[in-house]
């Protein structure tokens, strides 16, 4: 078996999706929203039976690897070697794109080099093991989250990385050196700085997140971004989060790495974090692919407040519900130390919808103040813009009038006569809905139908003039097939990989939308109409191009190609009228 087959058989494409979507059963198949567009509506369609997940309103999807690499942003070969990687298939040695696959794998090497060499130098540090005792992370802590420690050392870890084989520019690569504008030398990144590993969704190294152990003004340091790290794209901890967070349906969202661990040293073990960079749309996205509800359980002063209501409008986009939990002007890692039940408590228990949790600030204001009222009149409209129901806005349009002291209907007057939207958060959305047939011209429906009702092939067979690559290719294929045929079985159709995705993905159509359940009678009429539609155009645009080439002839005085034309064009118009 060759490896692409044999990985699909390995593989089913409703676990793959499961892992970035929750699924929801629908007949044969399963439903979900679109990972790729903002998604309102299930549109993300997926068919065991076919191997496929598609989705018709972005157009986006496929097999097992199209959807791999959609999902992943990876080429064909990279999808291949990571999939394979993952259901235990070898590949020959020549299989995949060399330079890529193995300077990522270097710059990998390198960063488990530095992980090995940081949790080497925390075992002797013992102000380090006093710190982290201090703020209660223990020894089994230190083992399960592969905490380390970066020496206060110029070039301690490059020098180690050398001897172990790794190149100057794999270090830098990996974002664990700094080259001097000067004169070129290289000196760690990382120094004097407790080492917290950061792994993507698949919980491979890609990282690192430094907290100073001295008077740094720079207090927590990140890898920079690179050919594995992409900050606006990773969360401290989601590759051992999401398992649970899928399963609750929910997943919490702190500020830094210890309050990562504190919420999981409680049992909240869905608790992610950012890392060293505000909450951004691709963030929202991958979220969006686990769960329904965000809780923020963020910092509350100013910066921690404004932050808050930025990831509000980010998550509120993507259609998540966005809850909040307040910890009394404490961190999570704080509050552990004194209060670790009530932690647990105002997280699972006390949070509120963060809309709820806004109007009730509010309330405490000064609002015979007309400016403070203004003010917050216009931050309620801005967070009202994001959400994605009108239900959901009507809901919170009374309660927001409540915290203002306002009538309902006023507050709706001022909402509606509002053009303003939130600040940086503007986007063109595409509507979740299935369109009827604008994925496919009338010459694929029209086969797609022939496929479905055997009965009808003879017409196929008379009527269709096809002309494009992947219509006449299949349009062959269906002529090919016994008239008493009654299924025709797409996984031997002898047709190129791309093309054959289009057939399955045409077929999942068809079958969605009900083609497979029409009487003979109402398939022929179906079939008929498409055909008729398609050869109009076909016939339209032959007639166009040939008067062109006739006035061509006519004016270069070509009397005998004038001639031969003119025949064909009569040829045509005889043609046109049994189909147009």
């Amino acid at each position: 078996m060759d490896p692409v087959s044999d990985i699909k058989s390995r593989l089913p494409i409703e676990d793959l999706v499961r892992q970035y979507c929750q699924l929801k059963k629908s007949g044969r198949n399963y439903k979900c929203l679109c990972p790729f567009h903002t998604d309102k509506n299930p549109s993300l369609l997926v068919s065991p039976d076919k191997g496929i997940a598609y989705c018709f309103a972005c157009q986006t999807g496929g097999d097992i690897f199209s959807f791999y690499q959609a999902i992943e942003g990876v080429d064909f070969p990279q999808a291949l070697k990571e999939l394979a990687e993952r259901v235990g298939v070898e590949l020959a040695r020549d299989t995949g794109p060399k330079h890529s696959k193995d300077e990522k794998e270097r710059v990998r090497s390198c960063l488990m080099d530095a992980l090995a060499f940081y949790r080497t130098e925390l075992q002797s540090a013992k102000e380090i093991h006093a710190y982290l005792e201090k703020r209660g992370v223990d020894a089994k802590d230190i083992e399960k989250y592969q905490l380390g420690f970066a020496p206060n050392a110029e070039k301690e870890l490059y020098d180690a990385l050398l001897k172990k084989g790794h190149s100057r520019t794999e270090i830098l690569a990996a974002g664990l050196g700094l080259q001097s504008d000067f004169n070129g030398t290289v000196r760690d990144r990382f120094r004097h700085r407790l080492m917290f590993p950061i792994h993507d969704h698949q919980g491979r190294l890609i990282g690192f997140g430094g907290r100073t152990m001295g008077n740094d003004s720079a207090k927590y340091m990140n890898s920079p971004d690179g050919i594995l790290y992409h900050k606006s794209a990773v969360f401290f901890g989601l590759h051992t989060a999401k398992e649970s967070a899928r399963e609750k349906g929910e997943i919490i969202l702190v500020e830094g790495y210890f309050d990562v661990l504190a919420c999981r040293r409680v049992g909240l073990m869905h608790t992610v974090a950012c890392c060293g960079t505000a909450l951004t749309e691709e963030h929202a996205k991958i979220l969006k692919r686990y769960v329904d509800e965000v809780i923020l359980c963020l910092d509350q002063d100013i910066a921690g407040k404004k932050a808050s209501e930025r990831a509000f409008c980010m998550l509120a986009q993507e259609g998540l519900h966005v809850t909040i939990a307040t910890l009394s002007k404490k961190d999570p890692a704080d509050l552990v130390l004194e209060d670790a039940e009530c932690l647990k408590t105002c997280i699972q228990a006390q949070r509120v919808p963060f809309i709820e949790h806004v109007c009730r600030e509010i309330e405490h204001m000064d609002l015979k103040n007309p400016l403070i009222k203004r003010r917050m009149l216009e931050r309620l409209i801005t967070l009202l813009h994001v959400l994605q129901t009108a239900v959901e806005r009507h809901h919170y349009l009374s309660r927001c009038a409540r915290a203002l002291g306002t009538s309902e209907s006023a507050l709706e007057q001022d909402f509606t006569r509002s053009q303003k939207k939130p600040q940086n958060m503007n986007r063109q959305d595409t509507v979740g809905q299935i369109p009827s047939a604008q994925n496919f011209s009338s010459a694929e429906i029209a086969l797609g139908i022939c496929m479905l009702h055997p009965g009808i092939r003879k017409e196929c067979v008379k009527l269709m003039m096809p002309e494009e690559d992947f219509v006449k290719a299949l349009y062959e294929i269906v002529c090919s097939v016994p008239q008493d045929s009654q299924e025709m079985n797409i996984g031997n159709l002898p047709l190129p990989k791309e093309m054959h995705e289009r057939c399955t993905i045409l077929l999942l159509f068809c079958e969605e939308h009900g083609f497979i359940e029409w009487s003979e009678t109402v398939a022929r009429r179906e079939f008929l109409q498409n055909c008729f539609h398609a050869n109009r155009s076909l016939i339209q645009k032959k007639q166009k191009h040939m008067t062109e080439c006739l006035l061509q002839a006519r004016r270069e005085g070509e009397k005998e190609e004038e001639k031969k034309l003119q025949n064909e064009y009569q040829e045509l118009l005889m043609t046109s009228k049994g189909q147009i």
